[in-house]
């Protein structure tokens, strides 16, 4: 009886003193944390640890350090038996990433709390592109729109460079020249016009290639940073240039591009003034119509005999909605169609479809800009015209008159 007692006591002695050194490795490694603990408080802030981190440091030693539990046959019965743990709630949508470190508050050793300032997406594009075209041998012009801030109170730049198809030469840089046409009318957005000229032709050989334009912020938004945009502006396939485009004869006397057409149009408003506009301009005449949601089912119906004819060409612009720019962006869109087809026509026109071109009696269109002929643009003086020159039917008896104009101060034309 003597001998297995003094061995159980043996055991016990073991298992205690085996047990101790657990607790001395576990409580070697509490030391070691709390002490890693105490020395990152001199660290600057970036290196902190925070509790919860320590507390997933002591729970991941402790689990090591820990046997797990015995489950017994019963238990583990209990456990299958036992409902599913409910799912956790997706987790909220990710936000994006800052493009920079996350700046931390930090105290100084003087004392001075040093703020820290995070950054997070962007208000508005560097730049949106709508057309970009040729302008003769050497010059391109690019239309679209930008951010009205970053012009407003930065000086962004611009960086044209025409790369050969194939790189079968060296690529041609240039200095972008930007214009603003929209009067500083714009919100979010302005219009902007990047003229590129380079000191010689461009690929006269016909060759193709491809106009780059780097768009700079030049500390705009962030002066710690000067973001450059890289934009595919245009590219002409190999044999795709026709050289006599800038030479020979137009193929309008006259072409029309319209500003954005939005909200509720009357379809018979429109095929007057289509009508009367393409008797007074004659065969060789075009009018490029912008539709800004104003040319439903029924407007439609109106402009397809004169599309069907050649005399109309319907383009959909809707899509520009997206971008807050003033009036439906239409600086930018009727600047995008004097570039798109200033050599498409002799004489081009800007106006309203509300507004009328009216010639003195005995005079023809032609003859009024024949005696202009040494000018490249005049503006034409806004008129009011009778009441009761434009009948407008509503439903049921009732007639009604509105009133008619004429081209306003700021309507040109172009040869």
């Amino acid at each position: 009886m003597d001998k297995p007692k003094e061995k159980e006591k043996r055991m016990l002695v073991v298992g205690v003193w085996n047990f101790a050194a657990e607790l001395k490795l576990l409580l070697t490694a509490l030391l070691i944390l709390c002490s890693l603990a105490t020395l990152l408080q001199f660290f600057p802030s970036r290196f902190t640890i925070s509790t919860s981190d320590l507390r997933f440091c002591i729970s991941r030693v402790v689990t090591t350090e820990m046997a797990p539990p015995t489950i017994t046959s019963s238990a583990l019965h209990s456990s299958l038996l036992a409902p599913p743990p409910s799912s956790p709630s997706p987790p909220p949508p990710s936000q994006p990433a800052s493009t920079s470190l996350r700046q931390e508050d930090q105290t100084l050793d003087n004392g001075v709390i040093k703020r820290g300032f995070n950054t997070y997406g962007a208000a508005a594009y560097s730049f949106v592109t709508m057309g970009a075209y040729r302008g003769g041998l050497n010059t391109f012009a690019i239309v679209g729109i930008a951010s009205k801030p970053l012009h407003v109170f930065a000086k962004p730049t611009y960086q044209c460079q025409w790369v050969p198809h194939l790189n079968s030469s060296e690529p041609i840089s240039a200095v972008g020249y930007k214009i603003l046409p929209d009067w500083g009318y714009g919100r979010v957005y302005t219009v902007v016009v990047v003229n590129c000229t380079f000191s010689q032709p461009i690929n006269t050989d016909n060759s193709g290639g491809t106009l780059l334009l780097y768009a700079s912020t030049s500390g705009g938004g962030d002066r710690s940073f000067n973001v450059t945009d890289t934009i595919p502006a245009l590219t002409e396939s190999p044999g795709s240039l026709n050289l006599a485009l800038f030479t020979s004869k137009p193929k309008y006397d006259y072409l029309y591009c319209g500003s954005s057409l939005y909200g509720n149009l009357s379809p018979q408003r429109l095929r007057e003034w289509i009508a009367y506009h393409v008797r007074l301009f004659g065969e060789r005449s075009h009018f490029v119509i912008h539709d800004a949601g104003g040319i439903h089912e029924e407007m439609l119906e109106v402009l397809r005999p004169w599309m069907e004819k050649g005399f109309v060409t319907l383009q959909d612009i809707r899509e520009q909605e997206r971008f807050d720019g003033y009036y439906h962006n239409q600086f930018m869109v009727v600047n995008d169609c004097l570039h798109r087809y200033k050599f498409m026509a002799k004489w081009m026109f800007f106006f309203d479809v509300d507004e009328y071109i009216y010639v003195p009696p005995k005079s023809t269109i032609k003859t009024v800009l024949d005696s202009l002929s040494n000018y490249s643009q005049f503006t034409i003086e806004q008129m009011p015209m009778s009441s009761k020159l434009c009948l407008y039917e509503p439903a049921g008896r009732t007639y009604r008159y509105i009133p008619c104009v004429l081209p306003s101060a700021l309507d040109c034309f172009f040869s």
